[in-house]
């Protein structure tokens, strides 16, 4: 199966298909997510972790600021 035919099935078809033959769709965006969300390292946490990005302001999982990362 090509992408494009799984990504054509309904839903729960898709899903199963997808176990099998990945489409990287898993790492998209979800739909009507308001914000993006990548990993960086907080220097106030001292961790790698979640952040949300708002135009070019990052912030954690714990709402901090993380600055000097585009």
């Amino acid at each position: 199966m090509t992408r494009e035919t799984i990504l054509r099935l309904p839903a729960p078809l898709r899903v199963c298909a997808q176990l099998f033959a990945p489409t990287g769709e898993h790492r998209a965006r979800p739909h009507a997510a308001v914000v993006d969300q990548e990993f960086v390292y907080c220097p106030t946490c001292e961790v790698e972790t979640a952040a949300t990005r708002h135009g070019d302001v990052l912030r954690c999982t714990e709402n901090h600021l993380v600055e000097g990362v585009v």
